[in-house]
């Protein structure tokens, strides 16, 4: 059964054709791409690749780094309960990367919903909370908030907008939460799972507020389980999703790694 990435779906605009035919999306790093997809169970077995000399200096976030670190370019945040890649340019996350484990769900502490700007970034280089206002999207978590209920630091941090990028509501509220809270399901089931989280984007993407803020196209989720070398990927368009089920929008983690231009799981 063939499984759409069409998720780069309704994106009109990004979306061009190759001379053969085949579908092609443009990555960030101008590259087309084809947007082909495979079947396969939820989790396939992966192989990790061995992280390129030039990561292994200056870039340390234990243990969220253990196996990735999906880019260099960016800004590396160090939190409580995650590590985040920021882009001073998109004003957003170009990843952010969680350790999800018994001991991080089922806790007590309440959601704040106290988003602010970014205290370890400049002006200049984040978001603001005036560039959402009147934007017509949602602050949408990358590193959920429904996975800090076990800190009240990592509960704070998740609503710095270094966290955050502009979402459709529809998607946030709905089939975007669906995943989040399936993910912490897995997490019971298999103890240990590390999840990559970021958006999709492309040259021509929408920007908001005065900043401004790029608007993404797309986000992704990777989620491996390092104890059965196991991993599924998945990309939502940042749109009404057109399908309920998670299924529509499983991807190959080699697609998603030559759409988004990064490199995801890797030892050191």
């Amino acid at each position: 059964m063939l499984r759409i990435l069409t998720l780069l779906i309704a994106l009109i605009t990004l979306v061009s054709c190759g001379g053969d035919g085949a579908t092609q999306v443009v990555t960030p790093s101008g590259v087309l791409a084809p947007t082909v997809i495979t079947s396969g169970a939820p989790f396939e077995s992966v192989l990790l690749k061995k992280r390129p000399d030039r990561f292994l200096v200056s870039k340390s976030c234990p243990p969220y780094l253990n196996y990735g670190l999906p880019s260099l370019e960016p800004v590396l945040l160090c939190r409580t309960a995650f590590a985040i890649g920021h882009s001073s340019k998109a004003r957003i996350p170009l990843w952010v990367i969680e350790r999800l484990s018994l001991s991080s769900l089922f806790g007590g502490v309440e959601r704040s919903d106290n988003f602010r700007a970014d205290p370890d970034l400049p002006m200049g280089q984040r978001a603001e909370l005036s560039d959402y206002v009147g934007s017509g999207y949602d602050r949408g978590h990358m590193a959920p908030a429904g996975d800090m209920t076990w800190s009240n630091q990592a509960m704070t941090e998740s609503f710095y907008l270094s966290n955050i990028a502009p979402q459709d509501s529809t998607l946030n509220r709905g089939a975007w939460v669906k995943l989040e809270e399936m993910i912490r399901t897995w997490v019971t089931e298999r103890t240990e799972l590390y999840v990559f989280t970021g958006p999709l984007l492309a040259v021509n993407d929408k920007l908001i507020g005065l900043s401004p803020v790029q608007v993404p196209y797309a986000f992704y989720k990777v989620i491996f389980d390092p104890q059965r070398s196991e991993a599924v990927a998945y990309v939502y368009p940042n749109a009404a999703p057109t399908r309920t089920d998670t299924t529509s929008y499983l991807v190959p983690l080699a697609q998603l790694e030559l759409t988004a231009d990064l490199g995801f799981l890797s030892t050191r």
